[in-house]
């Protein structure tokens, strides 16, 4: 299976640390937050990995020329930042036929991947989202078949699939599992968000499933506070 992480954001919450070193060359317990995903990600038998790249992107260029992890590494440069949707688009030449994952490159899990990536190929759903029980001011709507129906931003809740059952709302983990056939049904402008184009999936009827990632250690280095917590209680994986 192949696998992209986004990696072109500008870190502007981690400033004034990202003024000089891209987020995903933070380092968790003195290793690049990167390096732990791609670690993670090999683990599970991912050994094909695009990385798109914006900000500070000489600096993870001049990185992954002395390093590849057990993994092939292709680098796509956004010469203007695309956003999550945008980014995925500017990479649908580099799928085959298979499914595959896609990934932030702030975001530690321990979730299980391969539990992710069955529950996925048992689906009838074009994409899979991890996701979580943490809240936060936009979260998904699922149903009680784990449907994705919507979304809730602040006390609004948008709902453009039929629900099956009561609804919930769900925080999103920042993993996806995603059919290639999925990028028939885009609508891309030059950059967007990916989340937004799941909600315009919806209201074409394509299905997307959830996936729960039960209790496992979650955390979006989006924060000093996030990075300081990621330090102190990440289990690693190595």
């Amino acid at each position: 299976m192949k696998a992209m992480i986004f990696a072109a954001g500008f870190g502007k919450r981690l400033q004034p640390l990202t003024f000089d070193t891209p987020k995903p060359l933070i380092k968790i317990q003195g290793i690049p937050i990167i390096e732990q995903i791609i670690h993670y990600l090999v683990g599970f038998g991912i050994t094909d990995i695009i990385i798109n790249t914006h900000h500070l992107h000489s600096k993870l260029e001049e990185f992954f020329s002395r390093n590849s992890f057990g993994a092939t590494i292709t680098l796509r440069y956004e010469k203007q930042i695309l956003g999550t949707g945008g980014g995925l688009y500017n990479t649908k030449d580099f799928w085959n036929d298979d499914d595959f994952m896609v990934c932030n490159s702030d975001i530690l899990c321990t979730a299980d991947l391969a539990e992710f990536k069955s529950k996925h190929l048992q689906s009838d759903g074009l994409v899979t989202l991890a996701t979580n029980h943490r809240s936060s001011a936009s979260m998904l709507l699922v149903d009680e078949e784990d449907y994705l129906v919507g979304l809730k931003r602040e006390d609004n809740l948008t709902i453009l699939q039929a629900p099956k059952g009561k609804t919930r709302p769900v925080g999103f983990c920042g993993y996806h599992l995603l059919s290639p056939k999925t990028f028939s049904f885009f609508s891309p402008t030059v950059a967007f968000s990916i989340i937004d184009e799941y909600m315009k999936l919806l209201g074409k009827q394509v299905k997307i499933k959830t996936w729960d990632i039960g209790d496992v250690f979650w955390e979006d280095i989006g924060t000093k506070e996030a990075l300081e917590k990621a330090n102190r209680h990440f289990p690693g994986f190595f």
